[in-house]
């Protein structure tokens, strides 16, 4: 809705969203940068994104509203991402 607002319901379907937390570990810096870059692009504009978990063979939409992003080896990254699963009509 902007500004940081958002709608929620509390009655109808999809009252169970799923939240995943994700870490890439030991990649490259050029993989960091792309999953980053792509996050950030999300979070600027508001778009939510198409992602299947490795548990089903389903898609869903998600946001990711927070990351990080570490360098602990020279050239390798870790990424940690937390994806909340959104319904849109």
């Amino acid at each position: 809705m902007g500004d940081g607002y958002e709608l929620r319901v509390n009655v109808g379907l999809n009252q169970n969203p799923k939240q995943w937390s994700l870490r890439w570990q030991n990649i490259s810096e050029t993989d960091a940068d792309t999953i980053s870059n792509f996050l950030d692009n999300r979070a600027l504009d508001g778009a939510s994104f198409t992602w299947t978990p490795p548990d089903t063979s389903t898609s869903y939409k998600w946001v990711c509203a927070s990351w990080t992003k570490s360098i602990p080896y020279l050239n390798r990254a870790t990424i940690s991402a937390t994806f909340r699963q959104v319904f849109e009509a």
